[in-house]
């Protein structure tokens, strides 16, 4: 049985036996957090093994703390699946995956998927900097036109006590631009739980190092899916967005993958936009049929 989300999870274990439940922890509505806790106060008998891309050791401690059985992490693979399955007494077998064209949109939710996976990563790293845990949604990605794209850069940078920061990459043919903006009072904090001493370095400072670690761990995660290598240029403090200053091309469609970051215990938020050209939407859909 497949459920579409964590409260169609819960209504099915209302009617249906089931023994094994396989469960995601960054999902729309209610959270796997949400469905392990909602478990708690029912008479299921099911094993709960958490299959998630949100690899924080907090995360996983609040997993098992709230009765998951197992804790694997995305992607699966038959080395971490084929114990865990042996001790579900599950039949385990591998299987070749035939590579079929994929439609925009097919292409678009695997890539979802994938960046899914490297927002988990990301956040694993700034976790383990911050000393915090880091909540995390579903990453949206999709195309914008041009002129959607440059409002809601616009409006992200107007709203009040945000700092902005953009980096290029450039990797296996893909050129890309990532841009932050970073609100909160917990700059300063930050900072320090970074090495920086506040009095030696500026809120600007401050926030472009926080970047470029958004950024690079981000990458790195998907740099290892794609088997492509990427190289990042010093992100730069950005007041206002300029088209004439962007890699962007203003006849284009952009090819974008928007996610936040939000520290449970700090007054910091993070949104994070990455945006692609047109060519490089190409070479990711090519390496999406190969991944499938």
């Amino acid at each position: 049985m497949y459920a579409e989300s964590g409260q169609e999870a819960l209504d099915l274990m209302e009617s249906v036996a089931i023994n094994v439940l396989f469960l995601d922890l960054t999902m729309p509505e209610m959270d796997g957090f949400e469905v392990l806790q909602s478990l708690q106060s029912t008479t299921h008998e099911a094993k709960i093994v958490v299959v998630s891309g949100d690899i924080q050791q907090p995360a996983q401690q609040r997993c098992f703390e709230l009765g998951a059985y197992a804790f694997i992490q995305k992607p699966l693979t038959a080395e971490s699946a084929g114990p865990l399955f042996n001790d579900l007494h599950i039949p385990f077998s591998t299987i070749q995956a035939v590579q079929t064209p994929l439609s925009k949109a097919q292409m678009f939710e695997l890539f979802q998927e994938t960046a899914n996976i490297a927002l988990g990563a990301g956040a694993a790293t700034m976790s383990e900097q911050l000393k915090e845990f880091i909540l995390l949604p579903v990453p949206t990605v999709g195309e914008l036109t041009f002129s959607e794209l440059t409002m809601m850069i616009q409006d992200t940078l107007n709203r009040d006590g945000s700092c902005a920061a953009a980096q290029r990459f450039v990797g296996g043919g893909l050129h890309g631009e990532a841009l932050v903006c970073i609100e909160g009072e917990s700059v300063s904090l930050v900072g320090r739980r970074l090495g920086f001493d506040h009095g030696e370095v500026s809120r600007d400072e401050i926030v472009v190092n926080l970047v470029n670690v958004l950024v690079s761990s981000f990458l790195v995660s998907l740099s290892e899916q794609l088997g492509l290598e990427f190289s990042l240029r010093e992100p730069l403090r950005i007041q206002a967005f300029s088209p004439q200053n962007s890699m962007l091309n203003e006849s284009e469609h952009v090819f974008t993958v928007e996610y936040t970051y939000d520290a449970e215990a700090l007054d910091l938020f993070c949104s994070v936009l990455f945006m692609f050209d047109e060519e490089s939407v190409e070479i990711i859909h090519r390496q999406m049929e190969l991944l499938q």
